[in-house]
This record gives structure tokens, C-alpha cells and sequence, in this order.
């Protein structure tokens, strides 16, 4: 049974469609499924209201059974969507790239899996075994 991931990447500042777009892809060749394909989107909701947008993200957060989140760059929306899913109990792998700074409350979040990567080839490797 496939694995239901959410993908958390930043939206506001420091996106990166191209590199959310490989993440999806690596996630997918694992044989897993996004649930957020919002965020592949050139538009991932940007008009939609602020509630809108914070309910279908938790929303779909509770039915994720692990959360991969993009954190070379900081977020507020990715840092609270990844306190949500650890608070919820689900499995928590955060990426980075190398020489990205992260945040300590990040680095220190029991359970959660830190990877550092530098290629898709790279991360698909790292991702094999943890999702």
C-alpha cells in the first residue's frame, strides 16, 4: 500500500517549483502518493482566502501518513505544517540542501529524519528506506 505523503515546500518566499516538482517526482518513483499537488501548481492557491487555504492544508495534513518538507529555505506556513504532522504523530523527513541553514527547533524535533541532498538521484537514494 502506498505510502499518502504530504509535501510541504515554501510558497511565499524561496519557491522553488522546479525543485518541488522533483521532489513529487522521487516520491512518486518510490511508489508513493502526494497529496498536496497544489503545490506543483504554478498557482497553488494563492487567490484563495487565508481560512481556505489553512483548512485544506491541516485538512489533508490528518490524512497524510508522512509529511517530506522542503526546509532549505525558511517558511512559516512549512514550519507549521511540520509541527502539526509531529503533533499528529505522523512521520516527519525534512530536505536539505547542503549549506542551508535550519532551524535548531527543527534539527531537535524527536523523531524526525533530517536529509541532506544534492541531487534528485541523491534524495531518492536517502528516501528509499524512510517512507
Amino acid at each position: 500500500m502506498a505510502t499518502k505523503v504530504y509535501l510541504s515546500v515554501p510558497i511565499i518566499g524561496g519557491r522553488d517549483l522546479e525543485s518541488a516538482r522533483q521532489i513529487a517526482h522521487v516520491i512518486e518513483r518510490l511508489g508513493h502518493q502526494v497529496i498536496s499537488s497544489w503545490v506543483l501548481s504554478p498557482d497553488p492557491g494563492l487567490s484563495l482566502p487565508a481560512k481556505a487555504v489553512y483548512f485544506r492544508d491541516t485538512e489533508a495534513i490528518k490524512r497524510c501518513d508522512a509529511l517530506v518538507a522542503e526546509v532549505s529555505f525558511p517558511s512559516h506556513g512549512v514550519g507549521m505544517e511540520i509541527m502539526l504532522a509531529h503533533v499528529l504523530g505522523k512521520k516527519v523527513v525534512c530536505l536539505r540542501k547542503p549549506n542551508s541553514r535550519l532551524s535548531k527547533l527543527v534539527m531537535g524535533m524527536p523523531g524526525a529524519e533530517i536529509i541532506e541532498y544534492d541531487s534528485p538521484t541523491d534524495l531518492e537514494e536517502k528516501l528509499r528506506d524512510l517512507l
